[in-house]
């Protein structure tokens, strides 16, 4: 018996950006009681934090948005600016009301645009600081309360022979906030009439060289370590121990239940204040949104009020609260849940650990604020984040010319400028960081402006009249409607052209058979490849119908070889080539030669050699981004030290010096298995009489590989060239998964994107800067350039006469 709902119900669709499954069976729960109450069935469907925005944008390009989604923080000004989504204060006046004035104004900066409110909170995240009670009484240490203290306690952790940790935001160019809203200097804002950049401010630049202190000047495990560092956290081992660590409030519950062996041996503190600012702790998150193309908008805001009641929001906290290892806390936007009102529910047991949480939350709720996005500002915050990331290697490589000619340690440094020694050492350094940075920020500040400037009136030209009459724009045909028309009329006359001459007629099944393939050929590769084709010729947004599309003829061509972008990414990605290419071949035609050879243990040799054949990018990666792990956790590091190759961690997959060498390692490595099955099943085809005369001849085995393998294997060699040319410009998936941009959207293609190589530059530009008619022109620029090289091959191995 088949279940359906009901024709005459509404239903919605409900995408949730979520890390957890357990958060889509939470949504899906939550859906049932929703459908009991008000008759509406709400499918959710959950997406993953790495990819979220692709789905968006595809979804909202096609007109098949869901009714209402959860986002990132970014995601109402981004898809709301250019019409993708309800401006709730005009469409639910009402409602939209009654959301506000249950929540702190000061939190929906980052939901308006002018006088429209995009979206609203749904779970919020802070950083808190969490420390071991019994290693400060230990050390008569107290939590810190400003920043001085902070910076003094960790030198007092450090020299005591401690290590601190800084998690998620470490490094984060939009975690800054935390230390220039003290200030009142935001990096980026508008002004009374046009957009300001502040990076040149003294006090701007203060908050930035604390941010500084804390990531770079201290001895940290390493970065991204997750769960990893609650297992430093309970470690009574001082050789090993992360006594304190400032993280996300969301790892809390993760201790609870997983080191009960330490409760009541620890506790949390809020994040200092500036000593000489006000009060400000940093706020991520995510939104509900409602699409403006949703057929179901009044029902996609009940199942929103529905989720932001008092009742539902409780029993959010509640299911987050319980799920085992991944136990958090959410914090909800609603003051009146954290409210001594409501103690009622903060004392059912289920809620006991996180009384302490919840007091800290009740402290910097008021605190929290978000600030309104400008166009242009994701180019601008890009130009920032690369800076911190050349800022970050010029300090380490500070750090170890100090440890060379002192002779110790990075760690051992630490520990000497936390116990007061080489104090002039460490303040000449400072000084140079600060002058370094000063010197940094005004080199890109006026790029920025100029961006910003660009970007605020270029949009109401290139938008405003589209967003204001989307409706009539949707009704219009588009470039893709064309071309299916044409592809239509010519597979139709073609078809009719078959039924209708008898020569061909006859011969239909056999036209049917080779007509399926071609068909779904036109479709899924024809038809696509045209309409990119006209895009690179024009102005798109994603977000907007194929037919706001303006022409711009050759301009996106124009600033794709002038920007600078593409010469950069060319650059990389021939790097990439140049190392891949040949050492991958030559070592794949030693293996190979010796696995055709009769050796000991062939099949387990060969077995060994073929398994990454079968295992997927995204598992190597994931097994790679272990083994490049940065600090004394990595494999490789952990072996290196213990060996006594290096005095330090090397940071891989943190330093833009490193990041791209990884990627060719792994490529390298990965490539080998396809490479040596070619290469082995040529050799096979080599007759064994040539090497048995060439050996008879006293030939030694070098000989015969030079002379007889690799001639050989001509054919198969231009073959894994051509082959390997073209992957080595189509590069992406190891770059995105080790660039952690599979669970982190906002990371980037690499430190200083050290890997930006031309098919992240295609996806940078489609889908995170949203020029996608640029994005076009990328790709066809790189099909020219494919194109070019392979014919170049060619024309070269057909001259050595390598192939007929």
């Amino acid at each position: 018996m088949l279940l359906c709902v009901p024709l005459s119900q509404a239903q919605i669709r409900f995408w949730a950006v979520t890390g957890s499954i357990k958060d889509t069976d939470m949504y899906k729960r939550l859906a049932v009681g929703f459908e009991s109450e008000t008759g509406i069935h709400v499918e959710v469907t959950p997406l993953a934090w790495g990819n979220f925005a692709t789905k968006y944008f595809t979804a909202m390009a096609a007109g098949l948005p869901p009714d209402i989604g959860v986002t990132n923080l970014g995601g109402p000004f981004d898809y709301g600016s250019v019409g993708g989504l309800v401006d709730l204060r005009a469409e639910f006046p009402k409602e939209s009301q009654e959301l506000e004035s249950r929540m702190n104004p000061q939190l929906l900066g980052m939901f308006t645009f002018g006088d429209k409110l995009f979206g609203i909170p749904s779970d919020l995240s802070t950083c808190v600081l969490y420390y071991r009670t019994d290693v400060f009484g230990k050390l008569n240490l107290k939590p810190p309360k400003t920043w001085s203290e902070l910076n003094g306690l960790i030198d007092k952790l450090e020299a005591a022979g401690y290590r601190c940790y800084f998690g998620f935001p470490s490094g984060a160019q939009w975690s800054l906030y935390m230390y220039t809203l003290p200030f009142d200097r935001p990096g980026l804002k508008m002004g009374p009439n046009s957009p300001e950049v502040n990076w040149n401010d003294p006090l701007y630049q203060k908050g930035v060289l604390q941010a500084m202190k804390l990531w770079h000047m201290h001895d940290s495990p390493g970065k991204d370590l997750s769960s990893r560092v609650v297992g430093m956290f309970r470690s009574e081992d001082p050789s090993i121990a992360v006594p304190m660590f400032i993280d996300l409030h969301t790892v809390g519950g993760n201790i609870y239940q997983t080191a009960p062996e330490i409760r009541g041996k620890w506790d949390v503190a809020p994040w200092p204040r500036a000593d000489d600012g006000v009060a400000n702790n940093v706020m991520g998150g995510t939104a509900y949104v409602i699409f403006r193309n949703s057929k179901h908008k009044s029902e996609a805001m009940k199942w929103m009020m529905y989720l932001n009641s008092r009742g539902i929001q409780e029993k959010i906290i509640l299911d987050r609260a319980s799920r085992g290892d991944e136990s958090a806390l959410s914090i909800s936007p609603l003051p009146e849940i954290w409210a001594d009102s409501n103690d009622a529910f903060w004392s059912r047991p289920e809620m006991q650990p996180y009384e302490g949480m919840r007091q800290i939350v009740k402290e910097i709720m008021p605190s929290f604020r978000t600030l309104p996005n400008i166009q242009g500002a994701t180019e601008a915050s890009r130009m920032e984040s690369n800076l911190l990331d050349q800022m970050s290697s010029y300090i380490r490589d500070q750090l170890d010319e100090i440890g060379r000619k002192s002779n110790i340690t990075r760690s051992k440094l630490f520990q000497k400028f936390g116990a007061g020694e080489m104090a002039e050492q460490k303040s000449a350094l400072e000084s140079r960081i600060a002058a370094r940075l000063k010197s940094e920020y005004a080199k890109i500040q006026p790029t920025a402006l100029a961006t910003l400037q660009k970007e605020t009136a270029r949009y109401e030209q290139r938008y405003g009249d589209v967003v204001r009459n989307l409706p009539d724009y949707e009704r219009r045909s588009n470039v893709h409607d064309v071309v299916k028309l044409v592809v239509g009329i010519g597979l139709a006359v073609l078809f009719a052209g078959i039924i209708a001459l008898p020569k061909y007629r006859k011969h239909w099944v056999s036209y049917a058979f080779v007509g399926i393939p071609i068909i779904l050929a036109v479709v899924f590769v024809f038809v696509p490849a045209i309409t990119a084709l006209y895009l690179s010729f024009t102005d798109y947004h994603p977000v907007l119908p194929l037919s706001t599309a303006k022409w711009v003829g050759t301009q996106n061509y124009t600033d794709a070889f002038s920007s600078g972008d593409l010469g950069a990414s060319l650059l990389r990605t021939l790097k990439y080539g140049v190392y891949t290419l040949p050492i991958g071949i030559a070592l794949a035609l030693v293996f190979a030669y010796l696995l055709n050879s009769k050796i000991r243990g062939q099949r387990w040799w060969r077995f060994l050699y073929f398994s990454p054949l079968v295992t997927s990018v995204v598992s190597i990666s994931l097994i790679f981004s272990q083994l490049f792990l940065g600090g004394n956790l990595g494999w490789l590091n952990a072996f290196m030290l213990w060996i006594g190759a290096i005095k330090d961690p090397i940071p891989f997959l943190t330093s833009e010096h490193s990041f791209l060498n990884c990627i060719i390692i792994l490529a390298i490595w990965h490539g080998l298995a396809f490479t040596i099955l070619v290469f082995l099943a040529g050799l096979q085809q080599i007759p064994d009489s040539h090497f048995e005369a060439a050996a008879m001849d006293g030939a030694n085995p070098l000989r015969r590989f030079w002379s007889i393998a690799v001639p050989g294997l001509r054919p198969q060699i231009f073959f894994i060239t051509v082959l390997g040319l073209i992957g080595s410009f189509q590069v992406f998936e190891t770059i995105f998964v080790l660039a952690n941009k599979s669970g982190d959207a906002a990371a980037k293609f690499g430190p200083n994107d050290s890997a930006l190589t031309m098919v992240p530059l295609i996806y940078h530009t489609g889908f995170e800067t949203y020029e996608m008619g640029k994005s076009a022109a990328f790709a066809y620029i790189l099909f020219v350039l494919i194109l070019i090289l392979t014919a170049v091959q060619f024309g070269i191995y057909r001259r050595k006469g390598a192939i007929d």
